[in-house]
């Protein structure tokens, strides 16, 4: 180059001069942009992790709304993935199974079987089956069992709605036998009635009078009257109009006319009527005298009906402070087939009836007797309480409220 002319020389290197410049200055810009597409793409990375975040807490917090109002719901909630491990379950559905461990050797878990072969679903929550009653952990349960689709219609998990409809499906009962119930409840005092009818009838004009047949015609008449009696009561009650009178009476009085009414029919079964009722003189109520014997005559009816051969019925009355009131208290105990665990919790329900042992032949009446004994207490200010071991026996203490004046 040193052999070219000084002008071509000089003209070349502002030539290189300016191309030296032109490179450090797109150099210089492209480091900006970049490092401005760099910051750019910062900004978005952050704004995007931001989004994502509060994506996530809105989410949690639509869960946990979503869980609260599941844990509210009286029906209860399982939620399963597609091989029926429980994946979520609220506190209803937890209290009618007991616990998550119960639910294969319950009647669900025999539902979810019948269905896990269903595969794909047609809509989002596809009903498999229809809802069915069945019973669970001592309640009568109606079970929906619905499986979950995706977009694509195949099943991603199961969930069950069930219901309580333990005293739907008792009052459903009800409706269905309470003529049947009715029937039998008449029938045998209706029979031995027109029976003993007909033989008084049959006996000529001056003929003596047949008190055995007559006692048995009153007896059995008396039962009707009973039966009315404690039909009208659980009309009173359902319409919350039952009155009881408040007369003063002695509680012993009391005691002792239903043992004496009751006790040549126990003995006549075999059936053995204790009665410890001392120390209870001035001991004194205000009440219904009918309404009263009503309710103890079944308490110790009731521990006769559920009795072994040869057993006894004990009553036994005593006077007791408790809190600021005193309490003339009746306690009739039996050494009987007792009360089933299951059963305890309804017994006081209206026309409940338990299971009766086999060891036992239990009449089947309506099943209102202990709710309206119970009804009666109440409306005196008083209480019923009973206490059962299943095999042992029962014990139920009534308890009416003291007067202090003196009965004349």
């Amino acid at each position: 180059m040193n052999h070219l002319p000084s002008e071509i020389r000089s003209e070349a290197g502002a030539g290189l001069g300016g191309l030296h410049r032109f490179g450090s200055a797109s150099e210089s810009l492209f480091r900006r942009l970049y490092l401005r597409l760099g910051r750019q793409r910062a900004a978005q990375q952050a704004s995007l992790q931001a989004r994502l975040i509060t994506l996530q807490q809105r989410q949690s917090s639509q869960l946990e709304r979503l869980h609260a109002i599941f844990a509210s719901l009286e029906e209860g909630i399982i939620v399963q993935d597609t091989n029926g491990k429980v994946t979520m379950m609220n506190r209803t559905g937890e209290a009618m199974l007991g616990g998550k461990r119960n639910f294969w050797g319950s009647a669900l878990g025999t539902l979810f079987e019948q269905f896990r072969h269903v595969q794909t679903t047609s809509a989002e929550l596809m009903p498999l089956g229809e809802s069915d009653e069945m019973p669970l952990n001592n309640r009568i349960v109606r079970a929906q069992l619905s499986a979950i689709g995706d977009e694509n219609n195949r099943r991603i998990g199961t969930v069950m709605l069930l219901r309580d409809v333990t005293h739907d499906a008792l009052a459903l009962r009800l409706k269905d036998g309470f003529v049947a119930h009715i029937a039998r409840e008449l029938s045998s005092p209706v029979s031995v009635i027109k029976l003993a009818g007909e033989l008084l009838n049959a006996q000529p004009e001056d003929a003596t009078v047949n008190q055995r047949l007559l006692d048995k015609l009153l007896r059995n008449v008396d039962m009707l009257d009973q039966l009315a009696l404690e039909l009208l009561d659980i009309a009173q009650l359902q319409a919350g109009s039952l009155d009881v009178l408040r007369q003063p009476l002695h509680i012993e009085q009391v005691i002792w006319s239903v043992v004496n009414g009751m006790d040549a029919a126990l003995s006549s079964r075999g059936i053995d009527l204790l009665v410890m009722a001392r120390g209870l003189n001035g001991v004194q109520v205000r009440g219904d005298d009918s309404r009263l014997q009503w309710a103890l005559g079944h308490l110790v009816r009731n521990g006769a009906d559920y009795a072994r051969e040869g057993g006894y019925v004990a009553v036994a009355a005593r006077d007791e402070q408790r809190g600021d009131k005193r309490y003339a208290l009746v306690s009739v105990s039996d050494n009987g087939i007792g009360i089933k665990p299951a059963d305890m919790p309804h017994i006081f329900e209206r026309f409940y009836r338990g299971d009766a042992s086999a060891a036992v032949k239990a009449p089947r009446g309506l099943g209102q007797g202990l709710y309206v004994a119970r009804a009666i207490a109440q409306a005196h200010g008083g209480f019923l309480n009973a206490e059962s071991r299943e095999g042992v026996g029962s014990l139920f203490t009534l308890g009416i409220p003291q007067v202090s004046a003196t009965i004349g």
